[in-house]
């Protein structure tokens, strides 16, 4: 055979073993974060925090260094208008944020925050739409009102769409057909290879540890079915479905290989909130997603706040847990709750 020939053979051999050969899977990682609250009821500085908060996630944005998607719940409203906060009654606090606590998320890592909650109309509809406003100026991509329920991500080359949702004034609601109709649309007609749905549901408090299988209710007010839900909106052909708003960590559930993390606790959180005991612990999820959906693994950062720490007087309420007291916590709760050996699912920390 002439050398020319045997070339020709050989390149095509090799192009065509190119083809044949498989393509490594792509994967997504997230993090995410629960309750976020940069001040409360600014322009008072009462319960504001040092130089406006710029501190807050100094000691803990290493621990998503390296995530596709970092994601959190805004839980409040962007107002400088003290006078506009709605009048509530004695168990319920307005959170009111100014415009510029939106660079110190930008700043730290966040790539999208979540509206749907139930603070955040606290100033009206004046300021959420400024809320929304100011999110844009900042480059942060939001999800969970009515006016924009869902956004989508372009990572690695996958498109991935995050839907908020919330049982409150203003938010996209909490209805499993209108969120799986929803999740069908952004993988059929927008071409997203992975859908998130981000949930702001349930009781709140210590006494609220637990998932239970039915509706829950708080102060009077429908909280949702947040097992329910989570697994309706899985089987409409959701991947990853994160909670937020008990204000403590919550169990974990792997359906259909599906991660269902209920909810993730306060993170970040100065002023008015409570984090005294298991409120004050928070963590870092993250979740690593095959391009088909399915959980490859997991890693939980422990986080905790403490307004008697050196931390919070300086402007950092939240700092990494080293008794790792949220983790701890989500295993005894993912067994109890669901019979489920977390462990098993974790990815190796990497070395430093």
């Amino acid at each position: 055979m002439k050398p020319f020939r045997l070339c020709l053979l050989l390149s095509g051999l090799c192009t065509l073993m190119a083809q044949e050969a498989p393509q490594p899977a792509r994967t997504i990682t997230l993090a995410a974060v629960g309750d976020t609250m940069v001040g409360s009821v600014y322009p008072s500085r009462a319960a504001m925090p040092p130089e406006d908060g710029r501190r807050v996630f100094e000691r803990v944005q290493q621990l998503w260094a390296g995530a596709d998607i970092v994601l959190g719940n805004f839980e409040g409203t962007v107002s400088s208008d003290a006078s506009a906060a709605r009048a509530l009654g004695p168990n319920s606090y307005r959170f009111l944020m100014p415009k510029e606590s939106l660079k110190f998320y930008r700043d730290a890592g966040f790539t999208c925050l979540t509206l749907a909650n139930n603070h955040g109309m606290d100033a009206g509809q004046t300021a959420r739409d400024a809320t929304v406003a100011a999110m844009e100026e900042a480059g942060l991509a939001h999800v969970g009102s009515l006016a924009q329920p869902s956004a989508i991500l372009m990572i690695n080359g996958l498109r991935v769409g995050i839907i908020g949702v919330a049982p409150h004034m203003n938010c996209f609601p909490m209805d499993a057909e209108l969120v799986s109709q929803r999740v069908k649309a952004l993988k059929e007609a927008d071409g997203c290879a992975l859908v998130v749905v981000t949930m702001h549901a349930g009781a709140e408090g210590a006494k609220a540890l637990h998932v239970p299988r039915r509706k829950e209710i708080y102060l009077g007010a429908d909280r949702g079915d947040v097992y329910a839900f989570a697994h309706a909106v899985i089987d409409g052909g959701a991947d990853l479905v994160l909670g937020h708003g008990p204000h403590v960590p919550r169990a974990m559930e792997v359906y259909r290989n599906r991660l269902i993390a209920y909810s993730l606790g306060n993170f970040g959180t100065h002023g008015s909130f409570n984090v005294k005991g298991v409120n004050g612990l928070g963590l870092v999820l993250e979740a690593t997603l095959r391009e088909d959906g399915s959980l490859l693994g997991l890693r939980i950062h422990s986080t905790r706040q403490d307004k008697g720490s050196e931390g919070w007087a300086l402007g950092i309420p939240v700092e990494p847990d080293p008794e790792e007291g949220a983790r701890k916590l989500i295993e005894k709760l993912s067994e109890a709750d669901f019979q489920i050996d977390l462990t098993k699912y974790y990815l190796p920390v990497p070395k430093p």
